[in-house]
């Protein structure tokens, strides 16, 4: 073979094209992604394709850095390596800055021919070359788009022919390369990671917007990766104008500059003026169906476009589904939406008017309805509200009706009755009553002297709406119960009948024959897609089978209740509100109180303040489970004082709704105990004597108390007491509860068998329905026995185990010490506005003593001043001499 020992005979490579570059300021490390390539093994090639953005470089950068750096070449490919012999000069440098080709190989000399993808000995010496290597090295060829000429892949694919052992070729390219990839698909010597693997999940997302010191709140990033379908680069233009413009609404509308230079210069500079044009045309709509865009576009070709613009080369549009249809990405269409309003408003409305029309000739309202209100065509929009008003409703279409109804507002345009009654279902589930019965009253004020029985039953289903939203449950039912059901059923209305009579028949307790009225209705309105009605349904039986103790059917049923609601930005939605509790209760009670705290502040965002007395008892029930997820996570006093605050604002008496009283009163009794928060004890119990009268909850408070005292005895005897009663419990979790204070009863008095039996009782009691949350935050002693127990507990076993294993993973700090008796007497003190120096006369003791009981006080109490410190004594009764019993 010739060899050439002068290496002056290769051309000149700049350093930085050979080097691994280097990470930049907001990098996010991606080990799901890493792992894959490190599972190349004894792959022959590495393929990493996706369009611009999707952070190729940034992968195999990161994998290049966390290899054996003497184990990977780099070649950042750029126009001019369409020169053979500058691709090669290159590729030889990169493969001799490797620590693994020895010293004496042939590739540190070899010298480039003129011509060397087609001279034969060439790629045989470098092939010999890489045979000889001790372990195989990697070539990252970065940027392989740029590429075009023939000659570099034809050397390449010879090189590759050959399967050199000491060669893996990682290639990173916006388009599939001519390389024999599909043999090495069937040989399984091929690892692939694509557009959908590089696409960031919500944790990357939220980990890159941290790095990058954006301003954009953690509850936005599900929202945002939702936004730019996980684009990375669209992330990193998302936080940058966040950055510039101190939120996301610029970036959102479309109207930040620098994020359209970029999809000018980097995606859409690479299509063709025919495929701009083409997006253009169709960015008017969020989803195209097929046969939309030759209607918008004017071109018998563009389905054929669409499915090249699919293509791994440029992939700005998804196509699929059933119907099938296509999708812009979506940051590239929210700009050249706001681009076309901005240089062609006259086009615009005119696109959508063709858009609204062929969507009508489809049998599909809401986006007929949808584009007829952004064409700006008021009439229209009023005579589809007049057909379909009632059905896009029912379907849980309400963001384009609000739409349409504003259209018609801000023209002043009456709307019929129907739509009137339907804008005021639409304020009934954003919970707002005031507006709702200025609807109903234009409704009244244009009714028809012979309404039609759908109009009748509409209305009486509104105003039952309105009373079971804003008022006490006995109006409320019998509103519900002059609904004629008979001429619902003829109407079309027959399933929102049966929805309200399933609410009357709840409220009578009769919840048998309101469950099997609900799934009556289910089945039917997931037929004709009835998604709002759907979720009303779901909503309902989960709270059957919260009343009824089925934890996990509950949180099931929330959790589908949910999908089934519109999630564009809603206003308000008491609907959502109301699944979202479930949702916070069924988190808390398996013992995760950081979802809990997740789904509570999602309730609070669903409310706002809206008026209603439904969502004011739903703020306060969700309130309270926050309190009770801060406490569980550390935030004892601020935990301990939301549910307090929350409880306040319930009020008292009979319209107090039971089971919202029973789990505060609860919740709070449990922490404040916990936290030697004696007077905040004594108040929830006081205040929910009245309410819960004769229930098994105060029973369970009773036993609580009588521990906290030392007092096991008359514990155990509270709780024998409560099962000879049977009194109710409106909790069904609380006898777990119940038991689990019977074995911390006997652990203190010294019967170990009797606590055996109780805690195998109450795992018994809890496994079947998921519930955790007595065990995993119960006192240390009641730990330690459980696990005592292990290996004895038979059928208990595996739940404990679960048990043991998320109490192990929360790692919530310990508690802090209760108040000394020294302590306490500085504390009684602090009220009385005596100085550090005569308090310290007072206790006879020195003034630096008072003030480390001063510091010590402040840190148990979570508080930084005197007034503050007496405020928070007050509350909690911390100024009484100990805890003081109650009577049932």
């Amino acid at each position: 073979m010739r060899q050439c020992h002068d290496v002056p005979t290769r051309r000149r490579v700049p350093s930085a094209k050979i080097t691994v570059p280097s990470p930049p300021a907001d990098f996010v490390s991606r080990p799901r992604l890493r792992s894959v390539l490190d599972g190349a093994g004894e792959a022959a090639m590495v393929f990493v394709g996706a369009p611009a953005g999707f952070g190729k470089t940034l992968l195999l950068a990161e994998w290049a850095r966390h290899r054996d750096g003497d184990a990977v070449a780099w070649l950042s490919a750029d126009a001019d390596d369409n020169d053979d012999r500058l691709f090669w000069s290159a590729a030889l440098e990169a493969l001799g800055r490797c620590g693994r080709i020895p010293d004496g190989n042939p590739l540190r000399r070899l010298a480039v021919p003129d011509a060397p993808s087609t001279d034969l000995t060439f790629l045989a010496q470098v092939a010999d070359a890489l045979d000889t290597v001790p372990e195989p090295v990697v070539l990252v060829l970065d940027n392989a788009q740029e590429i075009t000429s023939p000659g570099p892949w034809r050397g390449l694919r010879a090189l590759v022919r050959h399967q050199p052992a000491g060669l893996c070729l990682a290639v990173a390219s916006r388009r599939e390369p001519p390389l024999p990839l599909g043999r090495a698909r069937l040989a399984d010597r091929l690892v692939e990671v694509g557009a959908a693997r590089l696409r960031f999940t919500a944790e990357e997302a939220g980990a890159l917007l941290a790095t990058a010191g954006s301003a954009i709140p953690r509850d936005q990033v599900g929202h945002l990766v939702a936004r730019t379908g996980g684009w990375p680069a669209g992330l990193r233009l998302a936080a940058a104008s966040a950055a510039r413009h101190g939120s996301l609404r610029d970036f959102c509308a479309g109207r930040d500059s620098s994020v359209l230079g970029y999809l000018t210069d980097e995606v859409l500079a690479a299509l063709t003026p025919p495929q701009r044009e083409l997006l253009r045309t169709i960015s008017i709509c969020d989803d195209v169906p097929a046969g939309l865009a030759p209607e918008l576009s004017g071109r018998v070709d563009a389905e054929a476009l669409l499915r090249e613009l699919g293509e791994p080369a440029t992939q700005v549009v998804d196509s699929g589904g059933t119907p099938p249809h296509h999708q812009v990405l979506p940051v590239l269409r929210t700009y050249l939406r706001a681009d076309l309003q901005r240089r062609a408003p006259d086009r615009t409305r005119t696109l959508h008017a063709k858009a609204a029309r062929w969507f009508a000739e489809h049998d599909r309202p809401a986006p007929a309805l949808l584009h007829s209100v952004r064409s700006g065509r008021p009439e229209r929009v009023r005579e589809l509200l007049r057909e379909h008003a009632v059905t896009l409703f029912l379907a849980g279409e309400h963001h384009v009706l609000r739409l349409a109804l504003a259209l018609l507002e801000d023209r002043r345009i009456a709307v019929d009755p129907p739509a009137a009654l339907v804008s005021a279902g639409l304020y009934l589930e954003a919970a707002e009553p005031s507006a709702a019965g200025l609807q109903l009253a234009r409704a009244e004020a244009s009714w028809p002297d012979r309404p039609t029985a759908e109009l009748t039953v509409l209305r009486q289903l509104t105003y039952a709406w309105l009373d079971r939203l804003d008022h006490s449950p006995a109006p409320a039912a019998r509103r519900a119960g002059q609904v004629d059901e008979e001429l619902a059923g003829g109407a079309g209305l027959g399933a929102l009948a049966t929805l309200h009579r399933a609410g009357v028949l709840i409220a009578r307790d009769e919840r048998e024959a309101a469950r099997e009225a609900l799934l009556r209705v289910l089945g039917t309105a997931e037929r004709v897609h009835q998604d709002f009605t759907v979720a009303q349904c779901l909503t309902l039986l989960a709270e059957l089978a919260c009343h009824d103790g089925d934890y996990r059917a509950m949180e099931t049923l929330a959790r589908r209740a949910g999908a089934r609601l519109p999630h564009r930005d809603p206003p308000r939605s008491l609907q959502g509100a109301q699944a979202g509790a479930l949702l916070a209760y069924g988190a808390l009670l398996c013992g995760e109180p950081a979802d809990c705290l997740k789904h509570t502040k999602r309730i609070g965002q669903l409310l706002g303040d809206a008026p209603a007395r439904a969502a004011r008892e739903l703020r306060l029930f969700a309130e309270t489970l926050r309190g009770a997820a801060e406490f569980e996570l550390g935030g004892w006093h601020a935990g301990l004082r939301r549910m307090r605050r929350a409880r306040t604002r319930l009020g008292t008496g009979r319209a107090c709704p039971t089971g919202h009283a029973a789990l505060c009163a609860v919740l709070e009794q449990r922490a404040a105990l916990r936290l030697g928060a004696a007077g905040q004890a004594r108040e929830t119990v006081r205040w929910a004597l009245p309410i819960l009268a004769g229930s098994g909850e105060l029973q369970l408070m009773r036993a609580r108390t009588q521990l906290r005292l030392g007092r096991h005895h008359a514990a155990t005897s509270v709780l024998r007491s409560l099962l000879d009663d049977e009194a109710p419990m409106e909790l069904a979790w609380a006898t777990i509860e119940a038991s689990l204070i019977g074995v911390q009863a006997a652990l203190a008095a010294g019967a170990a068998e009797r606590a055996a039996r109780l805690l195998d009782e109450a795992l018994r009691a809890a496994e079947p329905t998921g519930v955790r949350f007595p065990f995993v935050f119960a006192p240390p002693e009641l730990i330690g026995f459980l696990t005592s127990r292990l290996g004895g507990l038979g059928a208990g076993e595996r739940f404990a185990g679960e048990i043991l294993a998320v109490r192990q993973r929360l790692r919530t700090p310990p508690m802090p010490a209760p108040l000394t008796e020294r302590e306490r007497s500085v504390l009684r003190l602090l009220p009385t506005q005596r100085s550090i120096d005569e308090i310290a006369q007072d206790l006879t003791v020195s003034p630096n003593t008072v003030k480390t009981h001063v510091r010590g006080i402040y840190a148990k109490l979570d508080v930084r001043s005197r007034r503050e410190a007496v405020a928070i004594a007050q509350e909690r009764g911390l100024l009484d001499a100990e805890v003081a019993d109650f009577t049932v």
